[in-house]
């Protein structure tokens, strides 16, 4: 698949700008809970602004290969077309190698940030979906040591990574090896919580409007796996004759990166786009009468049925046949991130409680 090899001012402006977007996602993100929310931080959210720490870490080494000259369109991934001395190309070659760790910690954290999302969201009811989300994790935490050891212990000593001596460096069988294992696990991981989503919101009975918004922010995962797919694809038909540039594989791999960064952080950013007013609330208004009210300081809608019998605002209603609630009695949101509801904010979502 043949693509115009852009410059480094492309590289690195189009990776610096991903990368101010996802500061700006973090912020919100870090906002919400703190200001808004009025939460201490939770887990995603450290993982989230470890995982761009990372990004900012990896994006650095394209601004050294840029001044190195080494993002010339002409520059290969072989080095061929370089014009530089013999210690700028073993200067490259470690840069490379000591850039893989923050390019692959960034993309395993924002896995870790958006599965520690679904662990607050599955229900605990849901033990089987429960026990895959355990195993996805389980996966991805192995993908990440494997990935990194593949990096650190495939070619021995270490200094065969930067070696230009064909006798002693590390063989292309073997780096070939580290890039395809380690791109199978992180499309496998990236495809199984894609996967998680779908699991839960069909059996989440919300207005139409919000599943549709629900079912769209997940579905924006499908960009970076497309992106993961022909950085994959850029690199995996490059032949002897015709080797990528460079340049361009830099920029899918920013992309990738980057653009993934940003889609792990925004369901939590949810309720920035949400109404707060009754009318917004994801229940059926076909199924729920439209004499619904909040009370300030308590707990629960006042959800008048057409028995005439009212929920009661002690902490635990009475049972209604158009009210179903998780077993721990208390109406959360699922995508809150693990937030618990009060008066200002309580959506009436109702889960049905399979063992699924």
């Amino acid at each position: 698949m043949a693509f115009p090899a852009p410059g480094a001012a492309a590289v690195l402006v189009s990776q610096w700008v991903l990368i101010a977007i996802s500061a700006a996602v973090v912020i919100a993100r870090v906002y919400l809970r703190l200001a808004i929310q009025k939460r201490k931080i939770l887990s995603s959210d450290v993982l989230m602004c470890a995982a761009w720490v990372c990004a900012v870490a990896t994006a650095s080494f394209d601004i050294k290969f840029a001044q190195m000259g080494a993002l010339k369109p002409q520059v290969k991934t072989t080095l061929a077309g370089y014009n530089g001395v013999e210690g700028d190309v073993i200067l490259l070659l470690k840069l490379f190698w000591v850039s893989s760790i923050p390019f692959f910690t960034t993309f395993y954290l924002c896995k870790a940030a958006l599965l520690a999302v679904f662990l607050q969201v599955f229900p605990k009811f849901m033990k089987k979906r429960r026990i895959f989300l355990w195993a996805i994790i389980a996966f991805v935490a192995v993908s990440y040591v494997v990935s990194i050891l593949m990096v650190l212990c495939v070619c021995l000593p270490i200094e065969t990574n930067w070696a230009l001596d064909p006798n002693v460096a590390c063989t292309p069988v073997k780096v070939a090896a580290v890039f395809y294992v380690a791109w199978a696990l992180h499309f496998t991981g990236d495809l199984l919580i894609f996967i998680l989503p779908w699991l839960i919101v069909p059996g989440l009975q919300l207005k139409w409007k919000l599943k549709m918004g629900v079912y769209c922010t997940f579905l924006l995962g499908l960009i970076n796996i497309i992106f993961c797919l022909v950085r994959f694809i850029t690199i995996a038909t490059s032949t002897a004759d015709s080797v990528a540039p460079l340049s361009l594989v830099e920029l899918w791999s920013a992309l990738d990166c980057n653009i993934g960064l940003v889609i792990a952080c925004l369901p939590s950013l949810r309720p920035y786009f949400r109404g707060r007013r009754g009318s917004d609330y994801p229940y059926n208004s076909n199924t729920y009468p439209k004499s619904a009210n909040t009370r300030p300081g308590e707990g629960f809608n006042m959800i008048t049925d057409p028995s005439g019998s009212r929920a009661t605002t002690s902490g635990t209603p009475k049972r209604s046949p158009h009210i179903s609630t998780s077993r721990s009695g208390v109406f959360d949101d699922p995508w809150e991130d693990g937030k618990k509801s009060n008066a200002s904010d309580i959506e009436l979502v109702n889960v049905k409680p399979q063992a699924m």
